[in-house]
This record gives C-alpha cells, sequence and structure tokens, in this order.
C-alpha cells in the first residue's frame, strides 16, 4: 500500500485556509499515486487549541470543516484529526478524533486512547478519552489508526509506563496489520532518535504476533 503522509502545519483557528491546505495536499498525493493518505492530529482546528475548546462557535466550525473536507474527497481515503463531540455520559465533552474521509463521505471514526498531562500538554483537561479501538478496513487489510501519545506505552521500550493499556497491542490482537499515527507532537532534540527505536519495537512485536498468529494456522491445517 502506498501512503501518502501531508506533513503540514496549520494555524488555530483558520479553518477555512486549514482545509484548502489539507485538500491542496491530498490533490498532490492523490496525483503521486497513494492509496491511502494521512494527515496531522487535530489539523482541522490547529493544535493545541487549549480553552478555545470550551467555545461552542469553535467547535461547530471545526466540524462543519471536517464535513466540507469530506465533501472534497474521491476515491483515495483521507485520514485527518479534528474534534468531535462526546454523547456519552458521564464524561468530558469532546474527543480528540481521527475521521476517514472517502468519496465526499466521512465513513469511519476513531478516538485517542491516552491522553497526556503533562509537560505542555493538557489533553485530560479537555477531551474523554476511547473507551474501545478497532481497526479499520480497508481493500482487505486491517489498519490501527492511532493519535500521537497511543503509540507512546510500549511496556518493553518504557519502563515507567504512564497508562494502564497498550492502544497497538490491543489493535494488534484484533488482526490489525499496519499501524499508522498521526500526531501534532513537538519537536524536541533527540525525539526522532527516541522515536525511530520505539517504534522498531512496535515493528517488532507486531511481526512476532503475525509470525504466531501463522504458525498456528499452519499447524491448524496439518491437522
Amino acid at each position: 500500500m502506498k501512503i501518502g503522509l501531508l506533513q503540514l502545519n496549520s494555524t488555530i483557528g483558520e479553518f477555512a485556509a486549514n482545509r484548502q491546505k489539507l485538500l491542496a495536499g491530498y490533490e498532490q498525493a492523490c496525483a503521486l499515486g497513494a492509496e491511502f493518505i494521512l494527515a496531522p492530529e487535530l489539523f482541522l482546528c490547529g493544535y493545541p487549541p487549549r480553552d478555545l475548546l470550551q467555545r461552542a462557535d469553535f467547535i461547530d466550525a471545526n466540524l462543519a470543516a471536517l464535513a466540507e473536507t469530506a465533501r472534497g474527497t474521491g476515491a483515495v481515503p483521507l485520514c485527518v484529526g479534528y474534534v468531535d463531540r462526546n454523547p456519552e455520559k458521564p464524561g468530558r465533552g469532546l474527543k480528540n478524533s481521527a475521521a476517514v474521509l472517502q468519496g465526499g463521505k466521512i465513513v469511519w471514526r476513531t478516538h485517542k486512547s491516552l491522553l497526556p498531562t503533562y509537560d505542555v500538554f493538557d489533553e485530560d483537561r479537555y477531551f474523554e478519552a476511547a473507551r474501545s479501538i478497532a481497526p479499520f478496513e480497508f481493500q482487505g487489510h486491517k489498519l490501527g489508526i492511532t493519535i500521537c501519545e497511543d503509540i507512546w506505552n510500549d511496556e518493553d521500550f518504557w519502563p515507567d509506563r504512564r497508562y494502564r493499556h497498550d492502544p497497538v497491542r490491543e489493535l494488534i490482537a484484533q488482526g490489525a496489520e499496519i499501524i499508522l499515527n498521526i500526531s501534532a507532537s513537538p519537536w524536541h532534540d533527540g525525539k526522532e532518535r527516541t522515536r525511530l527505536e520505539m517504534l522498531k519495537l512496535l515493528a517488532a512485536m507486531g511481526l512476532d504476533r503475525a509470525m504466531t498468529s501463522q504458525s498456528v494456522d499452519q499447524g491448524r491445517d496439518a491437522a
């Protein structure tokens, strides 16, 4: 699968400009042969929106931008980050979310599981964590779509874990073949090296599970 990565900068609250930039990048990636396209976390509203999230008109404009962006998509799916409302009670009123847009429609949504509240992050103040996650099925494959912090809790990499569960392991357990991650995490010196080492372990974990599953299936066939 040829995946298009849109490494774009959005501006907080500039919904029309963000949407136009996103669709321009989408069209370029499609022209280059991308089969599935990713845009950053909370791209449509800009990151980090902070207390603007407490304004109903800000959330409405973000959801309108999502619907308008969807209308500009064709057969190639576009995954982008946005703010969704949380209908589940009790809980916080919003979710840090990702949507897959395709053929003019919103065809799938998922929500962030792990909400950082340290350093420059204060997501637990605004968002409700996902209660469950599942892969997105596309062209016969199961894609595990995660949002930023969701890949930062591997027990084999982090000796002091911040969270009780690991979304990547949960997705792999449900048959995810590819783990995708959209992020708006601030850069710091050495972050590329940390990410590379962390993602190597995640990739190895997925490969080990795939090989184990293949061995079990071969054993069943032989029986």
